[in-house]
């Protein structure tokens, strides 16, 4: 590669990192109300191949008001009537404790049932056991995940999901969510993945993240555990976004914590 063409990509990386405006969503006039976070779930969803875990995102619509063409697990806000659907499991007492919900049982299980529901009208996919007594609720819609479920004599099964965080929208943002964010391994599912436009869950076409040719040719081997990954990611906007802190220190501060906790200095 030619030395002006590095510079070129050098300078391009550089101006990427600069801190912008935030524009996955409108600001909020600082003369109105902050919003009261609305109570919302997403269900990260791993695949096992071989020796690699693969996991499922989502492109938003660039038409959306909130994060508008971002990638994201499948999830939404919880509905009315996720808090009225009859189940035969429940979560463990563990996760309700981490949810922030005061050991409301029915809440915890609604953003549960929420996860599940929004993974099966976004991708298709199922988390469900066989069930006699499936819910019988009325839904406005066909296309309402549990709805589906209940056709096929299936309910949501939360004795496989597990709990990996949670997440607030900051003030600054006119639309909020507290964010809870479940963990289930994709041999549990059913169902077939949608690829349609309306969707647009084509990870698996279009974003191979696949480090095979690292691994054979470079010997290179990942250190970090998923938790990890999404743990310093999530503080990295927190510190740029929320506290104003500096990217280029923040970014610099995380490379050498990666390096020093695998003795690389």
């Amino acid at each position: 590669m030619k030395k002006n063409k590095i510079m070129q990509q050098k300078i391009y990386i550089a101006r990427s990192m600069k801190k912008k405006e935030l524009n996955f969503t409108p600001k909020r006039d600082k003369h109105t109300k902050i919003p009261r976070p609305r109570n919302a779930a997403s269900l990260v969803l791993l695949k096992r191949s071989g020796k690699d875990v693969q996991v499922l995102l989502g492109k938003r619509s660039d038409k959306t008001r909130f994060m508008p063409g971002a990638w994201v697990f499948p999830g939404g806000v919880v509905d009315k009537a996720d808090y009225t659907i009859s189940i035969n499991t429940s979560l463990n007492k563990n996760i309700i404790k981490k949810l922030a919900v005061s050991n409301n049982i029915g809440t915890a299980n609604a953003l549960a049932i929420a996860s599940i529901r929004e993974t099966v009208e976004e991708t298709g996919l199922i988390l469900g056991k066989k069930s006699k007594n499936v819910s019988t609720v009325n839904f406005e819609e066909d296309n309402n995940g549990i709805a589906i479920m209940s056709k096929l004599g299936l309910e949501p099964d939360l004795t496989k999901l597990f709990y990996l965080g949670r997440a607030i929208t900051p003030t600054i943002s006119p639309i909020r969510f507290h964010a809870r964010f479940f963990i289930t391994d994709a041999k549990h599912l059913t169902g077939k993945i949608k690829t349609t436009n309306q969707n647009k869950f084509y990870e698996q076409k279009n974003l191979q993240l696949d480090i095979n040719k690292a691994k054979n040719k470079l010997k290179w081997f990942p250190t970090y555990k998923i938790k990890d990954s999404v743990k310093i990611t999530t503080e990295w906007y927190l510190k740029v976004y929320k506290y104003n802190q500096d990217p280029f220190k923040v970014t610099n501060e995380q490379i050498k914590n990666y390096m020093n906790e695998n003795n690389w200095s």
